[in-house]
């Protein structure tokens, strides 16, 4: 797993347009945020699965113009910000239909892989 800068700089060069969360895991004590994202993350055809873990969370916001839970858990797009690594970082995703999700973070680690069904089975 990487992790800060390199992690930024992987995560950020990636399109999560039309990804899908998977899970989001709070651990309030710990306050990471961990995310799982399945999609054609690098923009090509291959279907991948990624895991997007932040440490530090904080400033914990998920916005709808509905006024309920989102629908879909479809993204258009994941901004990711840490001008300098001894700051907080930012975190913004904005989904389909209009939700959004927004933290700080103090650390950040990515990984991928190709999804398998298998990788999957758990979730579905």
């Amino acid at each position: 797993m990487r992790r800060d800068s390199e992690a930024l700089r992987l995560a950020s060069s990636r399109s999560f347009a039309g990804a899908f969360v998977v899970s989001c895991d709070l651990e309030l004590q710990a306050r990471r945020l961990t995310l799982r994202l399945y999609g054609t993350l690098g923009g090509g055809s291959e279907t991948r699965l990624g895991t997007l873990t932040c440490f530090g969370t904080a400033g914990l916001t998920l916005e709808n113009a509905d006024g309920a839970f989102p629908q879909t858990v479809r993204l258009e797009s994941l901004t990711l910000a840490m001008p300098d690594p001894d700051d907080a970082g930012s975190a913004d995703l904005a989904g389909a239909l209009n939700w959004r999700l927004r933290f700080a973070f103090d650390g950040l680690a990515y990984e991928e892989h190709p999804a398998l069904l298998a990788s999957l089975a758990d979730d579905l």
